[in-house]
C-alpha cells in the first residue's frame, strides 16, 4: 500500500495578490542572505494598509501556506507591518513588508527565499565554507599558499560529507583516486584531517592558485 500524497502535492505554486499598482520602487533583484537565495520586489500600491494586510493573509492561508501565529511574526519599527508564510514542500518562505504612506498609499516590499537552493556561506576573505560549529579557527596566507585550520565536533566521514557537497556548490570537483582533494580552473583545495582533542575533529583546508589538475575530475 502506498503512503498518500503530501498535502497540497498538486497545488500550483503561490503568487502574490494582485493590487493596484502605481509604480516599481525598486528593480526586481535576487539576493543571497546566509547562502539562501532571495527574489526581492519593491512596488507602491493604492490600497491602504489594512486593506493590504487583509488580502496577503488571505492569500497565504488560500494558498496553503504554513502561516505562523501572530505573536511568532517579526514586528518592525516606524509603523511597518511584517507577514511571512511557509510552503513547507517547496521549502520557500514569503515575506511581505508593508509600509503605510502619507498620502494613503502602502508600499511592499515582497521576498521569496527558496531555502531548496541554499549553499553553504563562504565568509567574506574566505575560499571555502567552515562547517557548523567550526572553532579556534587559524587563518595563514603566503604567495603561494592560503590555510585554514579549525576543530569541529563532527567525525571524519561527515566533514568528507560536508565538503564533497559545500564545495561542489561553488564550483569545486573532487580529483578521482585522490582523497580530498578538489580542483576549480586552475585552482586548488585539499582537505585534510585527523582526531584532535576533546573529541574534536582538527580539520586544515590548504588552498593554491595556478597549479594543474592531479588527474582527471571524478564523474559526478
Amino acid at each position: 500500500m502506498q503512503p498518500p500524497p503530501p498535502e497540497n502535492a498538486g497545488a500550483p505554486r503561490f503568487a502574490w495578490p494582485r493590487f493596484q499598482v502605481l509604480e516599481y520602487v525598486e528593480s526586481s533583484e535576487i539576493i543571497e542572505a546566509a547562502g539562501i537565495p532571495v527574489a526581492l520586489r519593491a512596488v507602491r500600491v493604492k490600497e491602504r494598509l489594512p486593506e493590504v494586510v487583509q488580502r496577503l493573509a488571505d492569500a497565504f492561508h488560500e494558498g496553503g501556506l504554513h502561516v505562523p501565529p501572530g505573536p511568532e511574526q517579526p514586528q518592525l519599527a516606524s509603523g511597518a507591518v511584517m507577514l511571512t508564510a511557509v510552503d513547507m514542500r517547496r521549502r520557500i518562505t514569503y515575506t511581505a513588508i508593508l509600509q503605510p504612506q502619507p498620502d494613503g498609499t502602502t508600499v511592499l516590499y515582497l521576498g521569496e527565499a527558496n531555502h531548496m537552493l541554499r549553499r553553504e556561506p563562504v565568509a567574506a576573505g574566505d575560499f571555502a565554507p567552515l562547517p557548523p560549529g567550526a572553532s579556534q579557527v587559524l587563518r595563514v596566507g603566503s604567495e603561494s599558499s592560503r590555510t585554514m585550520a579549525f576543530h569541529v565536533p563532527l567525525s571524519g566521514a561527515d566533514v568528507d560529507a560536508f565538503y564533497a557537497r559545500a564545495l561542489a556548490q561553488h564550483g569545486w570537483q573532487r580529483v578521482e583516486d585522490e582523497s580530498g582533494i578538489f580542483t576549480r580552473s586552475g585552482e586548488e583545495l585539499r582537505v585534510v584531517h585527523e582526531p584532535g582533542a576533546g573529541g574534536l575533529r582538527a580539520v586544515v583546508l590548504v588552498y593554491r592558485r595556478g597549479v594543474a589538475a592531479v588527474s582527471t575530475p571524478a564523474t559526478p
